[in-house]
């Protein structure tokens, strides 16, 4: 039976959702402030499905960064989800274990990586990988919240060498190349927006927008191919989520 909500409660339990949506809308989350964010993907005026992105704390200078996208597009379907456990010292980011499990049209695929001081360990098939000694290695999730703390210590050119989920190293060097105000699903944010540097003679472009008013959480993600946009990314919404 259900129980008949007075008065009095109901005003209590509006006030408590206005406090939070309050702290929502006007608090300034730093960057390691957890998290959720929901994004819509499209492609030009197709759409595509969803994207989200969540920042969790699960212990002392210790985090896990997950991204989980729905996607299809006629017959064809691609579900993701990869997460990254990590610690964060100093401003450096350090991934422990990286974990990668794809589904959908075509072959399912997974990855697990294990980061330790010299090595990196494919779990799946208990091998170290032939990677370079001596780098600081992030995995495809991790050097994404390396980049945030990055730019919120003034950098605008970075570089991060990763290991991604098909166990090849990787150098991804990103530049700041504007702000802008940019207006999304949800709502108008100001933004800086960054481009991924390729050095090969590449015909793909990535252009990321972050907000460094909401602890530069990503804001749009867009790409092209060819001159043909690939996928683009909104935020819809978010919310944050302090201990």
């Amino acid at each position: 039976m259900l129980k008949k909500i007075s008065g009095y409660s109901l005003v209590c339990l509006l006030s408590c959702l206005f406090t939070y949506n309050a702290y929502a809308q006007n608090a300034k989350p730093d960057v390691l402030t957890p998290f959720n964010a929901k994004y819509k993907v499209s492609k030009g005026r197709l759409n595509l499905g969803t994207a989200k992105r969540q920042l969790s704390q699960i212990g002392e200078n210790r985090y896990t960064f997950s991204y989980f996208s729905d996607l299809s597009l006629l017959i064809l379907s691609d579900h993701r989800r990869e997460t990254s456990e990590l610690t964060i010292q100093n401003n450096l980011v350090t991934p422990i274990r990286y974990l990668f499990k794809r589904e959908g049209t075509g072959s399912d695929k997974s990855t697990t990586l294990e980061f330790t001081k010299n090595a990196v360990i494919d779990s799946e098939n208990e091998k170290t990988l032939d990677i370079a000694d001596g780098i600081h290695w992030f995995d495809e999730v991790s050097y994404q919240l390396q980049l945030k703390l990055d730019l919120a210590a003034g950098k605008t050119e970075m570089s991060y060498y990763l290991v991604n989920h098909k166990k090849r190293d990787k150098l991804y060097v990103f530049k700041v190349v504007a702000e802008e105000v940019l207006e999304v699903p949800a709502g108008k944010i100001n933004t800086v927006k960054l481009q991924r540097i390729r050095e090969d003679d590449s015909d793909r472009l990535t252009e990321f927008w972050l907000a460094p008013d909401l602890g530069y959480l990503l804001v749009r993600i867009r790409q092209e191919r060819g001159g043909s946009e690939v996928a683009d990314a909104q935020l819809e919404k978010f919310v944050f989520t302090p201990l």
